[in-house]
């Protein structure tokens, strides 16, 4: 094999434990954020419209913008934490990608719960 090509193959397992880990994680946030929003959903009817209507709008939002909404926001977050607590986390990388994974995976729970209980 070509030296670039044996290189991408060498990293392709790391890459992608990495993407399942994120998706995993995204997945299981998303749930654990609907379905008590899918409860109390369920049992008023009148909280059913503004949870579905807020979801809908967070899926309206590109991807591309949200992860651009996310980095100010977690920058400061990230410098406002290092003073505070002496810890300090990345504003690129997997914390805005799980975060955005999370909202895009919240309207789609919501709504087949809905629809399904």
């Amino acid at each position: 094999m070509s030296d670039p090509l044996h290189s991408a193959l060498a990293v392709l397992p790391d890459y992608l434990s990495q993407h399942v880990l994120l998706s995993a994680a995204a997945l299981a946030l998303g749930v654990a954020l609907s379905v008590p929003l899918l409860i109390a959903a369920r049992h008023s009817a009148r909280l059913r419209w503004p949870v579905l209507a807020v979801a809908s709008l967070i899926q309206t939002v590109p991807s591309i913008a949200l992860l651009a909404l996310f980095y100010p926001l977690l920058l400061g977050l990230s410098r406002l934490t290092g003073r505070l607590f002496g810890v300090r986390f990345q504003a690129l990388g997997f914390l805005p990608s799980l975060l955005a994974l999370t909202l895009y995976s919240i309207l789609p729970i919501l709504r087949n719960g809905v629809t399904a209980v």
